[in-house]
C-alpha cells in the first residue's frame, strides 16, 4: 500500500470515490474545476492510497486554516473515501495518519473532521466528539473559471492591507 500527494492522472481514479461519499450530490463540472487547484493549493493536503494491482483505492483531501479557538493552525479533514470492497481493511487510517503526519508538519494545534457515519472509526483512533456540525446548500456566485474573474478565496485587497 503506497499513501502519496495526488498528482493529476489520478483525476479519473479519483472521482468515482466522490462519488461514494455519502449525503452529498457532487457534479462532474465542479469536479473537474477543483481537481488542478486542489493540487496546487499550498493549504491543501490532497492524498491517494494506490495498492500495485488496483491502482488508487482511496483518497483525502484536507485543509488548514487559523482560529482563534485553537490557538493557530488547525487542520480539517474534508473528504475520505476508500472502494466499498475494500473498506475495514486499514486503508482509511493510513490516510489519516498522513493527514496527522501533513498536519503536524505544518504546524496545526489540532486535526477535525465531520462525520455522522463512522464514528467508531475516528474514536479508535484517538479522535474525541467536541461538537455538531451543520451544513446548508447555498446558491454559488458564477464560478471565476467561466467568468474570468478573480478565485473567491483570493484575499481582497483590504484583507491584505
Amino acid at each position: 500500500m503506497l499513501v502519496r500527494r495526488a498528482v493529476v492522472a489520478d483525476r479519473d481514479d479519483v472521482w468515482p470515490l466522490v462519488l461514494e461519499l455519502p449525503r452529498h450530490d457532487p457534479e462532474r463540472e465542479a469536479f473537474e474545476r477543483s481537481f488542478g487547484p486542489l493540487l496546487a493549493a499550498l493549504d491543501t493536503y490532497f492524498a491517494v492510497a494506490e495498492l500495485p494491482d488496483r491502482g488508487v483505492v482511496g483518497y483525502l483531501l484536507a485543509n488548514r486554516h487559523l482560529t482563534f479557538a485553537s490557538s493557530g493552525v488547525v487542520c480539517r479533514v474534508e473528504e475520505v473515501a476508500v472502494l466499498p470492497s475494500l473498506r475495514r481493511q486499514g486503508i482509511g487510517r493510513l490516510l489519516l495518519e498522513s493527514a496527522e503526519e501533513w498536519a503536524a508538519e505544518v504546524g496545526a494545534r489540532r486535526v477535525g473532521l465531520a462525520s455522522g457515519l463512522s464514528k467508531e472509526f475516528y474514536v479508535s483512533g484517538g479522535y474525541a466528539e467536541t461538537a455538531g456540525f451543520f451544513t446548508k446548500r447555498v446558491e454559488a456566485a458564477a464560478s471565476p473559471a467561466s467568468s474570468g474573474g478573480e478565485a473567491p478565496w483570493a484575499p481582497s485587497a483590504a484583507a491584505t492591507d
